[in-house]
């Protein structure tokens, strides 16, 4: 039992004093909800700007179907450690969606996540998210306009994982 409590405070010694990982310069990655390629440019060490391509949609066949999306979104990093770190990033984004019916949207939402860094197995400057995210999207057709308050499972908000390289 004295070796245990020796080991835990060892270990609560070297996390209170330890710094994280250095995130700066660009990062290139992939994101779900909606299925995206990520940029992200770090301002600080506790913020970035992410902006992200969504992978185009393409259904064939009886009721074919065609989405576009982009959007952007401000990262803030909360609580920072040497394997982890808590984000919160509110977040816009734009999308077409072309089925029977063509029309637009507008999302406005936020992602709290948990942010894995994988530098002490190894794989330098590489990141892991997994989170959630929820939001409002507005759509706007040729002959309506619909808003969806809160969404969590409807695109482009839901579980959100991913992954992120620093270079």
């Amino acid at each position: 039992m004295k070796y245990f409590a020796i080991v835990i405070i060892f270990i609560s010694f070297i996390s209170a004093f330890s710094e994280p990982p250095l995130r700066e310069g660009i990062a290139l990655g992939y994101m779900t909800t909606p299925n995206s390629i990520v940029y992200r440019s770090t301002l600080s060490d506790e913020s970035a700007g992410d902006f992200w391509l969504d992978l185009p949609e393409v259904s064939l066949g009886t009721e074919s179907e065609l989405r576009l999306g982009a959007g952007m979104g401000y990262a803030m990093f909360f609580s920072r450690h040497d394997d982890f770190a808590l984000m919160f990033r509110p977040q816009v984004a734009f999308g077409y969606w072309e089925q029977t019916v063509k029309r637009g949207e507008i999302s406005l939402g936020a992602i709290g996540a948990v942010v894995a860094y994988l530098d002490n197995i190894g794989l330098y400057d590489t990141d892991i998210i997994v989170g959630a995210s929820l939001g409002s999207v507005m759509e706007i057709g040729e002959n309506y306009t619909t808003f969806h308050i809160l969404l969590t499972r409807r695109s482009p908000f839901g579980i959100a994982a991913g992954v992120m390289y620093y270079f």
